[in-house]
């Protein structure tokens, strides 16, 4: 089944930018296979860890005119070389969103072969590894934003105000993500764009740059193979820790907290099997107060499990009064699935929503349309 999905994908892949671009582009793109794997190395992790031990990182390079304080992104005919408008700062989603329901499955939900998982990116983790500032916790603010050939739109990993910016304890941190909404497609090419700061007092104007730019990424890539890659500043730097997935499905993952008798710590992860290496992705860390809702998405690869993992604690605790519980969701095509776990403290629900990419939808869509059409 794999097989016959991979020749299916074949098919569905869009020509790279390179084939599109202009020749007087082509100096500024950066191309993953001519490069080499010298431009991003992928990790090696033991099964036992769950996290990044000593893995080996590269540092990639910015998309020439592509910086946003002097707003040289917006005067460059990116749609030239991506059919991608960087001056369109509309959200992905919300105009997709009403498509992702299926009601033509073929021969049913279970064993359906007219929607195909997909080519994916997931991106697991942002850690911030260097910055001029040696002391104390570091507030972070601005936005990372993947844009991909279903829309070109803004699919955000990473977006906080000047006003609600997200701590960071010391450098070696995660940076705690609030995204994607939905699943990276690599079907083509892939943008990173990002602006990302740190405040430093009452005025704008002193905050320092953290990163800013644009980053190309190669739908040639090696694929099931976690990478790092090392976005550097003037001062300061940030890893990014992904993989493109083979054939990957969207998990919708929705937890719901209620019935809360008091305020506890609250970790939550997801993690899977990429390959032969076991990544998590930390969904939320903080504390529940009262009743809340976690949304998010990853892509999962098919035939795997997804497990996530609880750890909560009693606010004020040490971390050794944690405790951990963890629930598993084997990966489909289509369908939900529901787990619950009464603690002490709360009522966690969880529900997990399994669904091919976008693409996969919207083009069957397309076709149906176009044959209804045609009759």
């Amino acid at each position: 089944m794999q097989s016959l999905w991979r020749s299916a994908l074949r098919l569905c892949r869009r020509p790279s930018a390179l084939a599109r671009r202009q020749s007087e582009e082509k100096q500024v793109r950066l191309d993953r296979i001519t490069k080499g794997m010298g431009a991003v190395v992928a990790e090696k992790e033991t099964e036992e860890n769950l996290h990044d031990s000593n893995p080996t990182i590269a540092d990639v390079i910015y998309l020439e005119g592509s910086s946003h304080r002097d707003a040289a992104i917006y005067k460059k005919k990116w749609e030239r070389c991506y059919d991608m408008d960087m001056a369109d700062r509309n959200e992905t989603v919300s105009n997709l969103m009403k498509f992702s329901e299926v009601s033509d499955c073929y021969p049913d939900q279970e064993i359906c072969i007219r929607h195909l998982p997909g080519r994916m990116m997931q991106i697991f983790s942002l850690k911030l590894v260097e910055t001029p500032i040696n002391s104390g916790s570091i507030q972070l603010y601005g936005y990372m934003a993947v844009r991909d050939d279903l829309d070109g739109l803004l699919n955000y990993v990473f977006n906080h105000s000047r006003d609600d910016p997200v701590i960071a304890a010391e450098i070696g941190s995660l940076i705690q993500m609030t995204g994607p909404k939905r699943g990276i497609l690599m079907l083509s090419d892939v943008l990173l764009e990002f602006d990302m700061r740190i405040k430093t007092g009452e005025n704008g104007e002193d905050d320092i740059q953290l990163i800013d730019g644009l980053i190309h990424y190669d739908d040639h890539m090696a694929f099931d193979m976690p990478f790092t890659s090392r976005i550097s500043g003037n001062c300061s730097a940030v890893d990014m820790s992904f993989a493109v997935v083979e054939i990957g499905l969207e998990a919708i993952i929705e937890v719901a907290i209620s019935e809360v008798q008091s305020a506890f710590h609250l970790s939550l992860c997801s993690f899977a099997y990429v390959g032969e290496v076991r990544k998590e992705i930390q969904l939320f860390h903080g504390v529940a107060a009262g009743e809340m809702g976690i949304r998010s998405v990853v892509a999962i690869p098919i035939d795997t499990t997804m497990h996530l993992k609880f750890s909560v604690g009693q606010k004020g605790s040490g971390r050794g009064a944690s405790h951990s519980h963890c629930c598993s969701f084997g990966t489909k095509l289509h369908g939900c699935t529901n787990r619950q776990i009464k603690l002490e403290m709360a009522c966690i629900s969880m529900k997990v929503t399994w669904r091919p990419p976008l693409s996969s939808i919207l083009l069957q869509k397309k076709f149906s349309f176009i044959s209804v059409s045609r009759s």
